[in-house]
């Protein structure tokens, strides 16, 4: 009758180690998941910053190439005044000098 006793006992512990087992397993997975959550979220704020960067610099970049195409036309603008003028006579002066980068 011993031996019967003895094998269900060996059952009920193993079976309360397997449950243990598994609650730990659980709380590992669960602190695994919740580290996870946090290192996600730390890189969309990052990624958020980094987009919001980039979205600045093309502002400044399309700002910058408008006033490019302004000094391009103001300065092709003055290139041909002043070629008017040579041609049409008026206005020579020797050594004049057109400041087209003002």
């Amino acid at each position: 009758m011993s031996t019967i006793m003895n094998t269900s006992g060996t059952a009920a512990s193993r079976a309360q180690f397997q449950v243990l087992s598994a609650r730990r397993d659980a709380r590992q997975a669960e602190q695994t998941a919740r580290s996870l959550e946090v290192q996600a979220q730390a890189a969309q704020r990052s990624a958020d910053r980094e987009q919001a960067r980039a979205d600045g610099l093309s502002e400044q970049a399309f700002d910058a190439g408008r006033y490019s195409d302004a000094a391009r036309r103001n300065l092709a603008s003055l290139e041909a005044g002043a070629q008017r003028e040579s041609s049409a006579g008026q206005g020579r002066q020797p050594g004049r000098l057109v400041d087209t980068y003002a």
